[in-house]
């Protein structure tokens, strides 16, 4: 019976649904807090005519129940495995969104515009590498870095990209890949130190640390609890403490094996 009956533009309560968790699921990939991606979904489905809409949203998942005007229920949940920071797509999410609430378009126009945000945009690998270097380089001169100290920094990230272009895909544990990465660049920055050519150490690995610091996670965390999504804001400020925690161990730990081997 459930399957006769249309909403809005006569779309079906389950791809109403399907349509609302694709929009979140990206949107929490992208980096979005959970009172966005519950307010999006929200208004989304009470756009299509729905009476009720129940959403919960964590970083790893999430779960969407919806009322029709005519009593059944319909209920989804995802597993979240990954996420990024991905602000010009979430941009692009966001308008999208709008847009349905605004026109509530049938479900197949709408599919082809949430299929083209699987095309990202790519910048080329020489601006990206630019703003590695760029990044580290000026870091390490504002936090008081010679100019000698933040061309080492320069250098030395472009190895950064690398590591993130081939291995971060592979899917490894963020906590071992930060620490991997970061003894990496502490090591290798502590035996460019032994030639004499760095001024300053500490400051050339302020200026890579910089790569890897969750600042926006930190921040997404902060403004979840604010806004009472207690559990999600947890969840990423953990997150972003141990992430911090195997970040300063890697450089720790590199610079304590060379000094002991030096």
């Amino acid at each position: 019976m459930n399957d006769e009956i249309k909403l809005k533009s006569e779309i079906s309560g389950e791809q109403l649904l399907t349509l609302a968790m694709d929009m979140g699921e990206r949107m929490i990939i992208c980096g979005a807090e959970a009172n966005r991606v519950e307010d999006t979904i929200r208004r989304i489905c009470t756009a299509y005519g729905c009476t009720k809409v129940d959403v919960f949203s964590i970083t790893s998942y999430l779960s969407t129940t919806i009322t029709t005007p005519w009593g059944s229920h319909e209920t989804q949940t995802r597993r979240i495995l990954s996420y990024s920071n991905n602000l010009d797509k979430l941009e692009y999410l966001n308008a999208i969104s709008r847009y349905i609430c605004s026109n509530t378009p049938a479900y197949n126009n709408i599919e082809a515009e949430v299929d083209s945000i699987r095309k990202a945009r790519e910048f080329p690998w020489q601006v990206t590498i630019s703003g590695y270097m760029l990044a580290s380089g000026a870091f390490t001169i504002f936090f008081g870095g010679s100019i000698r100290d933040g061309l080492v920094a320069s250098l030395l990230s472009p190895l950064a990209y690398i590591i993130d272009m081939k291995i971060k895909p592979l899917g490894i544990n963020m906590l071992m890949y930060n620490f991997f990465c970061t003894f990496l660049l502490g090591a290798l920055a502590r035996l460019i130190g032994v030639t004499g050519f760095i001024d300053n150490i500490d400051k050339v690995l302020i200026g890579l640390v910089m790569l890897y610091i969750p600042g926006t996670q930190m921040t997404n965390s902060l403004r979840d609890i604010l806004c009472g999504d207690i559990m999600s804001g947890l969840l990423r400020l953990i997150e972003a403490v141990l992430l911090a925690i195997s970040i300063a161990l890697g450089f720790a730990t590199s610079i304590v094996a060379l000094n002991m081997t030096f």
